[in-house]
């Protein structure tokens, strides 16, 4: 518990120090909300000394279980201590401030803030990025190592072992990957043009698949062609998994385990720009082909990064929603920062019928055992139960927040969106229906459980749940 406790202590030190940075640009725009900025740098640095104080002097191995419920619990606290400088810069109540901040820390991107001062939509940038490195480090460190959900290991450790984890380990493989991505987005936003507020925004979104942005970001994004085009390669990042990006950038492609799945997800995101390029092309008026082609191929891109950053507004509009919403239901690849089912789950769903199909044809034929995916071992078994939970939340979500929402098909689109990660899929969907921040309470926090759900993979909030339960 020591090691919980010093994690958390750790955290909350790191979230009072990035919160001095937009207490720096209120400072220098004269925005006036430099204090609360502070004040959220002193609270969680005291809380952080509190914690570390507290914990000094004793000594103990921390379960793998034990990591993971801080983990989770993160998903809370940041959240908790970043909402009264939301609430203050953005004029919002202390409910839907939190609401606001969870959206951005889960990298959702649910938000009725259109407009607002630069320090705010910079602390927005800095907790979605915050969140996209703590689910990459999580899945690397903790669910993949536990086999949670079929997601790819090579330890075949179950969760409730007791052994030690690697969290500075994890750490060390992770964020220079992830930093790297981010400044290398923002040079060449910058080099496409935009000024360094709006490239700042849009690389802390694309390599975090979140959307929370300002306008001025929007407003360059539906401009500028060029931005749209240096931002695919980032979405595509973002959707593959940080196992891979370790092997490219260590020119040891094919000691990936994942390198089979990022292949049919670039695949997967070629065909699928085309159809909706085709799509935008037919509906409504006529748009150029090259225009149609690059917010095909973005909109596809932002789609299964589960970003939900729109190329220019109205696009996710003019599409028909079912295909969005399977979209994004499907999602990226596993131990990346995108949500959904993930492709790894589809091919072996899909692999694991061909080949039950194959031997409801020929019963006699003679097929390789196979123990991972689409076979019949404990990796096959860890996604059917992770597809099942998926679809499980989503229809927890729905039954929640279909008690606050204006009908079943706003419901049904918040309720996808929120467990996909996947926010403006709900905002952009040109019903005009009220933002999920000011749903009464209960339809809140089914939208709130299903977001923190779909950082930790989903299952790992049943596995919570079932153990939390049961030890009580």
């Amino acid at each position: 518990m020591t090691s919980v406790v010093r994690l958390i202590a750790l955290v909350l030190a790191l979230t009072g120090a990035a919160a001095l940075l937009p207490a720096l640009v209120s400072a220098r725009w004269g925005e006036g909300h430099a204090p609360i900025f502070l004040a959220t740098t002193l609270g969680c640095v005291f809380f952080a000394g509190a914690m570390r104080f507290a914990s000094d002097g004793f000594r103990g191995r921390a379960r793998r279980l034990d990591i993971f419920a801080a983990l989770a619990a993160l998903w809370l606290i940041v959240p908790v201590m970043a909402t009264p400088a939301i609430a203050s810069a953005a004029g919002l109540p202390l409910s839907e401030a939190w609401f606001e901040a969870l959206s951005a820390f889960t990298t959702t991107g649910f938000s009725q803030v259109e407009r607002g001062p630069r320090s705010l939509f910079v602390w927005f940038c800095l907790l979605q990025w915050s969140g996209g490195l703590l689910t990459i480090v999580s899945g690397f460190a903790v669910l993949a190592p536990a086999g949670i959900g079929g997601l790819p290991d090579r330890a075949g450790q179950r969760l409730d072992e007791r052994e030690a984890v690697d969290l500075a380990g994890a750490m060390k493989d992770v964020a220079p990957i992830y930093l790297g991505a981010f400044i290398a987005a923002f040079v060449v936003l910058l080099l496409a043009g935009n000024t360094p507020y709006a490239a700042f925004s849009l690389a802390s979104a694309v390599t975090s698949s979140g959307a929370h942005l300002p306008p001025e970001a929007k407003l360059a994004l539906a401009e500028g062609t060029a931005t749209r085009f240096v931002m695919l390669p980032f979405f595509l990042w973002a959707a593959t998994s940080v196992r891979w990006h370790r092997a490219l950038a260590t020119r040891r492609i094919h000691a990936a385990p994942e390198q089979g799945e990022s292949l049919v997800l670039i695949a997967y995101w070629a065909v699928l720009g085309v159809l909706l390029a085709v799509l935008l092309f037919d509906v409504g008026p006529r748009i150029p082909v090259p225009v149609a082609l690059s917010e095909g191929l973005f909109a596809a891109a932002s789609l299964i990064s589960t970003s939900g950053i729109e190329p220019a507004s109205g696009v996710f509009a003019a599409l028909p929603q079912g295909l969005l919403i399977a979209v994004v239901l499907v999602g990226g690849g596993a131990l990346s920062v995108a949500g959904g089912l993930k492709i790894l789950r589809l091919r072996a769903l899909l692999l694991r019928t061909q080949a039950d199909l194959t031997r409801l044809i020929s019963p006699n034929i003679v097929q390789p055992a196979r123990t991972g995916e689409g076979g019949v071992g404990s990796a096959m078994r860890g996604v059917w139960v992770g597809t099942i939970a998926l679809f499980a939340t989503l229809a927890f979500a729905l039954v929640l927040i279909a008690g606050g929402a204006p009908s079943f098909e706003a419901a049904l689109t918040a309720a996808v969106a929120a467990t996909t990660n996947t926010g403006p899929l709900y905002d952009a969907a040109g019903q005009n229906w009220p933002p999920l921040s000011s749903y009464p309470a209960l339809p809140m926090a089914g939208a709130a459980f299903a977001m923190i759900a779909g950082r930790i993979e989903i299952i790992g909030a049943f596995v919570l749940i079932h153990l939390a339960f049961w030890r009580t």
